[in-house]
């Protein structure tokens, strides 16, 4: 069982909700009711319950027409459904055509209080299979998403690369650096090249940078106009000897921008994982971005360390 999980009881007859409603409630879950088809969409519109428990024959609006309705909305197209009713009436339903409601439990009346509640459990236990399955697939879908301006990696994919790492280094102590590099003098940059232009110059740069990483290094777009690059099995003096290069590198090339050549700096924030740091990478992506901003409030075009 679900613990707690809302389950929204519909039937046009009192006395029986009020019976439902104490079997569900002494089973440990909380209960909505509703008397007619309508209440049973608006009730949806202010909660959407874990689970309805749905009458098939009610005056105004049938079960199997509240069903449809709830199958056109986002948030409750896929609320788990247990139709209620006599055999006569899940027969008819059928001969109607409605014959969707073959997808969906039917629990016959007079209810058996046992089936009920195993019914309940079985949909909540589906139901929660099914939304870490979405879960794990939006997850997917976003660590395949690229940034389209720097074709970088997206914040996701570096968050969950950044536990990998992690689990790596606490196991195996196997070092990792984080360098969160950015374009110094953004405001001035954008007065003399434009939003689109500085853009350009972003995507230009990054190219340049991952010129020099190897295909173990991963760096994702954080900002603007920054980007985070996690150095694997790199410690501190490996990270300063990459951040030197890709800083030297940048400041010596020229950019074509607008047909017109547009140098740039970069700033870079380094910090080495420790294991007195987070499982997430939290600190020492706070540590790397305090250094980066001290190289900025230095002047720019520098490396720092986080100690």
């Amino acid at each position: 069982m679900i613990s707690g999980a809302n389950i929204l009881v519909v039937d046009d007859d009192q006395s029986l909700t009020l019976v439902l409603s104490e079997v569900l409630q002494s089973a440990g879950y909380r209960v909505v009711i509703a008397h007619d088809g309508f209440k049973a969409i608006a009730a949806c519109k202010v909660r959407t319950p874990d689970v309805i428990i749905l009458d098939i024959n009610m005056p105004l609006m049938g079960g199997a027409e509240v069903m449809n309705r709830l199958r056109l909305d986002e948030k409750t197209r896929d609320v788990p459904l247990i139709f209620l009713g006599s055999r006569e009436q899940a027969n008819k339903a059928m001969q109607l055509g409605d014959d969707d409601l073959s997808d969906y439990d039917i629990v016959l009346k007079p209810f058996d209080p046992r089936e009920l509640i195993s019914r309940v459990k079985g949909q909540l236990k589906q139901k929660a299979l099914k939304d870490r399955l979405k879960e794990k697939e939006q997850l997917l879908q976003q660590l395949s998403l690229a940034d389209p301006l720097t074709d970088l990696k997206s914040p996701v994919y570096l968050k969950e690369f950044l536990k990998t790492a992690i689990r790596q280094a606490r196991r195996y102590g196997i070092p990792f650096t984080i360098a969160l590099v950015e374009l110094d003098n953004i405001k001035a940059l954008t007065e003399t090249v434009g939003q689109l232009g500085s853009e350009q110059l972003l995507a230009a740069v990054t190219k340049h940078i991952a010129s020099q990483m190897r295909s173990s290094d991963v760096a994702a777009r954080t900002g603007d106009y920054e980007f985070t690059i996690v150095l694997t099995v790199t410690d501190k003096e490996g990270a300063v000897e990459f951040a030197e290069r890709a800083r030297t590198l940048i400041q010596t090339s020229s950019f074509d921008i607008n047909n017109k050549p547009v140098n740039v700096t970069i700033s870079i924030g380094l910090c080495q994982f420790v294991d007195t740091m987070d499982n997430e990478g939290k600190i020492v992506i706070s540590h790397a971005k305090l250094a980066l901003q001290q190289g900025h409030d230095n002047g720019g075009n520098v490396t720092l360390m986080a100690e």
